[in-house]
């Protein structure tokens, strides 16, 4: 690819306070016990971004394994016992709980972070990148929607609610299925695939934005954050319309291949009106579209114009564009499984 791909939304890691999970010398002479404490004081970091991503989630998993071996043992921790963890997204804001269930949950999500981050960070260009990145954004959806169930019901920050996780794990799914649109562009797949690879991530972008502009999300999240996914369900639609048309000119349908071409280029126009804040690359990549898109118009209003003479469907008329997900979230042993760095990848 030519063009320097879109980078990818990553998600911050939940910064947290020392915890002294027992106190009894029982437990301080126990090397179990004193692993689990060592783990927990390795999380204990002054600025969790600054740790690369690999390492981060080693320690979480980690952690979490040996928690996790613990939780049968009534005796095991201290009556006090006392989590403390700060929201990724406002790091001002802070909850403590004496809860496993919280405690795992944190976990959990500074895991699927680490996930995005590696995710993120990867060449996409580079062989191989598209697929590591997609299986690592699967496994990051799949913890955030582990965190939505251990946090229904229960109290803490707003970026391990029921409602942030699942609009985190949308997001995860769609950049997992962006990457499933790079791989299949660069594979000469067929437009009417294509289209619908990209009508799906549209679709993804549409549900985590949806979610992002609502209480209680609504200002909790950088407005450049929305500003991208609005962009990139923009974008996606866009591409939907633009491969479909393209399958609607070998057809001669020139009609409608008109309508579709406006339908995403009006998408696009209307998307950067109001997107501030977004990274040039993005804002280059759906510029470029909306020019190809506009000599293609260009290209078949004139043909129609000459030759073809077709009625020129109203956009309200036209039928929803089919769409094909490639991805999925992982499981919750995929996401806490340490011998498994990439495993999740797109079918």
């Amino acid at each position: 690819m030519s063009h320097q791909l879109p980078p990818m939304l990553s998600v911050p890691e939940k910064k947290t306070a020392a915890a002294e999970l027992f106190r009894d010398r029982h437990f301080f002479n126990s090397p179990f016990f004193a692993d689990l404490r060592d783990a927990r004081a390795c999380l204990s970091v002054p600025s969790p971004q600054t740790q690369p991503p690999s390492s981060s989630r080693a320690l979480l998993l980690r952690y979490h394994r040996l928690l996790y071996s613990a939780r049968d043992d009534p005796c095991a921790f201290d009556d006090n016992l006392a989590f403390t963890w700060h929201d990724a997204f406002r790091p001002n804001l802070k909850h403590t709980s004496a809860l496993l269930r919280f405690e795992k949950a944190a976990v959990v999500f500074n895991v699927g972070a680490a996930s995005s981050r590696i995710a993120a960070a990867v060449d996409r260009a580079a062989e191989g990148g598209v697929k590591a990145a997609c299986g690592e954004f699967q496994r990051a959806a799949g913890a955030f929607r582990a965190v939505g169930e251990m946090m229904e019901g229960q109290e803490g920050t707003v970026d391990i609610s029921p409602e942030a996780s699942a609009m985190l794990e949308r997001l995860m799914l769609a950049q997992a299925q962006e990457c499933c649109f790079e791989r299949a562009l660069a594979a000469g797949t067929s437009p009417a695939a294509c289209s619908k690879v990209a009508r799906q991530a549209a679709l993804y972008y549409e549900e985590a934005y949806a979610a992002l502009v609502i209480p209680p999300l609504q200002n909790h999240f950088d407005r450049s954050w929305s500003s991208h996914i609005q962009l990139k369900a923009a974008q996606f639609n866009a591409e939907a319309c633009y491969r479909y048309a393209m399958e609607l000119h070998e057809k001669t349908e020139i009609g409608e291949e008109i309508a579709r071409l406006q339908v995403g280029i009006n998408a696009v126009a209307d998307a950067k009106r109001t997107a501030r804040g977004t990274p040039a690359p993005l804002y280059d990549s759906v510029t470029r579209l909306e020019q190809e898109m506009s000599r293609s118009l260009e290209r078949a209003v004139n043909e129609n114009n000459r030759i073809y003479l077709m009625r020129i469907p109203a956009a309200k008329t036209l039928s929803p564009l089919p769409a094909a997900s490639l991805v999925r979230s992982a499981s919750t042993s995929e996401v806490l499984d340490a011998k498994t760095e990439t495993g999740i990848q797109s079918s």
